[in-house]
Order: structure tokens, then C-alpha cells, then sequence
């Protein structure tokens, strides 16, 4: 099998059994509410206002998302394409093609982009947050009324606020991470749910966590390239006796199928798995071996 043809196999794996159909609901939104009374003067089409851009919270990994998201995330992912080589942003353009899909919203580079899937009771919502080169804010909008940088997209209905990051999601989700952003007091954030296993792990260029699959309470995967190999992390919380096997199975394997590092640690109820191999490939046939 051709590498290139390997790699499409392994990100749509990826994709299906990692995030499901979470991204749908991004780009379908909502239709804009047709009776609001809006000042169409405030439309404007213009590339780039800097007026606008005032957020300013860097974000550099998972967990400085998620302790920007509202409670309940269950599927969160990072991807920083800044601090990746060509090889690996090459496949996690394959594994998520919606990449291209937030290059296309904002008409520029997206550099770094966060993704959550929220679920607080029975309501369902999600927060993309993003960095992108150049600048821009180029879609029709309406300028929200007593406010002067909260915007209205007119294609979507969704919420824009510009700024690092740039914040897009449905107006309650985006009015949250404002009071979580400046409140004054101390927030509830999604990262209180996640924060026992993200403590046993270390940042990374790619992230997901997953708290919506069968084998384990919460799952984690990180990708990251380290003094010319590639180093990649499984974290579980309650693993099934299933992963587990299929762990330690490929743990006695690991020097004949090309890996430099396989270690498993227990941290209580949390399996971390660490693999380092000079072969990209390698690294994600393992996650697919131990989730498939």
C-alpha cells in the first residue's frame, strides 16, 4: 500500500470513530433571524477593521482552550499547524478537512484552531476557536447593537468576535466565553472536567479528547515531533479490559514493528501510553490499533 494511500485510510479513521458528525453544525449554523431590525449601513464587506480585533488570549494548547469553553465539551480537538512539519500538517489536513473549511470561512490561513462539541442538558452546541494569517474579517456582517466589536454573520447567523483567538459559536455559547474571558470571579470551564488527565500529559501541536466513546470514560489522543521522530500519547481514564489487552499486546511487539520508545504508565484509574517512532505512520497505525 502507497504511503499517501495509507495515511487517507488512517485520517478517515480518525475522523469517523474520533469525532463523528460534530463539525456539521459550524458551517450549517442557523438562518439569520429575518425580523430583526438591523442597521444595514453597519454591513460592510471590508477585509481587515482592526477596531474589531480586541480579544487577546493566546492559546497554545488543549487545556488553555478548555479553560476558555463552557462546561460540558465531550469532543474537543487543537491543532497547531504552526509548530508541525510538512509531513504531519500534510496528514492532519487529510484527518480534518475541516480545516479547509475554516480557511474558507474566514478567506485567509487558519495557524491554530480549537474545536469543541458542548452538551449542557439537552441542549447541543459547539465553540471554534482560531488564529489565522493574514488577518482578516472578511464576511458580511452586522455589528450586534451596544457593542462595538460582537458581530453577526450574515451567512451563517453565527457569532464572530475577532481577536486572538477568534471566537465563533451560537450567541449564548460566545456570550459564556466572554464572562469566562473577563469575569472577575473565578469560571466553571470544561477544563475542570478534564484537568486529572491533562495534568498527566504534555502539550502537543495535535490534541483530541473524547468523552463520548465505548471503551473509555475519557479518551485522549497527542501527536507532536521531537528531535526527528514523532512521539505519540494515549491517555485513558477507565480503560475497558479490551484497550488494555490490546495495549500490552502492542507493547510486546513494539521493537519489530519499528518503534524506538513503548511505555505504559498507571496513574490510579488512568492508562498513558507513550510511543516514539521516526515513521509518522507508525504512530498512527498504533492509535488505530488500540481503539479499533
Amino acid at each position: 500500500m502507497k504511503q499517501q494511500d495509507a495515511y487517507k485510510i488512517l485520517a478517515a479513521f480518525l475522523v469517523i470513530t474520533m469525532l463523528g458528525s460534530v463539525f456539521a453544525y459550524i458551517f450549517i449554523g442557523k438562518n439569520p433571524d429575518t425580523t430583526q431590525t438591523t442597521d444595514t449601513s453597519a454591513t460592510n464587506l471590508d477585509k481587515y477593521n482592526p477596531e474589531f480585533w480586541t480579544v487577546n488570549q493566546p492559546f497554545y494548547s488543549i487545556s488553555d482552550a478548555l479553560k476558555m469553553t463552557p462546561p460540558g465539551a465531550i469532543v474537543t480537538y487543537f491543532v497547531d499547524l504552526e509548530n508541525m512539519p510538512p509531513e504531519m500538517i500534510q496528514w492532519v489536513r487529510q484527518a480534518l478537512p475541516v480545516i479547509q473549511e475554516v480557511d474558507s470561512l474566514y478567506k485567509s490561513n487558519t495557524t491554530i484552531m480549537y474545536y469543541a462539541s458542548i452538551k449542557e442538558g439537552n441542549n447541543n452546541s459547539f465553540l471554534l476557536l482560531s488564529t489565522m494569517f493574514p488577518m482578516k474579517n472578511d464576511f458580511e456582517y452586522i455589528v450586534i447593537p451596544n457593542t462595538n466589536n460582537i458581530l453577526q454573520r450574515q451567512d451563517t447567523g453565527m457569532i464572530n468576535i475577532m481577536g486572538t483567538p477568534v471566537i465563533y459559536a451560537p450567541d449564548q455559547t460566545a456570550s459564556e466565553v466572554l464572562n469566562i474571558i473577563y469575569g472577575l470571579n473565578k469560571s466553571v470551564t470544561s477544563y475542570d472536567q478534564y484537568e486529572n488527565l491533562l495534568t498527566k500529559v504534555e502539550p502537543a501541536p495535535y490534541q483530541i479528547i473524547n468523552a463520548n466513546v465505548s471503551f473509555a470514560k475519557q479518551f485522549y489522543i497527542g501527536l507532536n515531533f521531537v528531535n526527528g521522530s514523532y512521539e505519540g500519547t494515549t491517555a485513558y481514564l477507565d480503560a475497558n479490559s479490551s484497550v488494555l489487552k490490546k495495549i500490552n499486546q502492542s507493547k510486546a511487539n513494539s521493537t519489530q514493528n519499528g518503534f524506538e520508545q513503548f511505555s505504559i504508565n498507571q496513574s490510579r484509574n488512568y492508562t498513558i501510553v507513550k510511543v516514539v517512532s521516526p515513521e509518522l505512520l507508525n504512530v498512527i497505525s498504533e492509535f488505530n490499533e488500540e481503539t479499533n
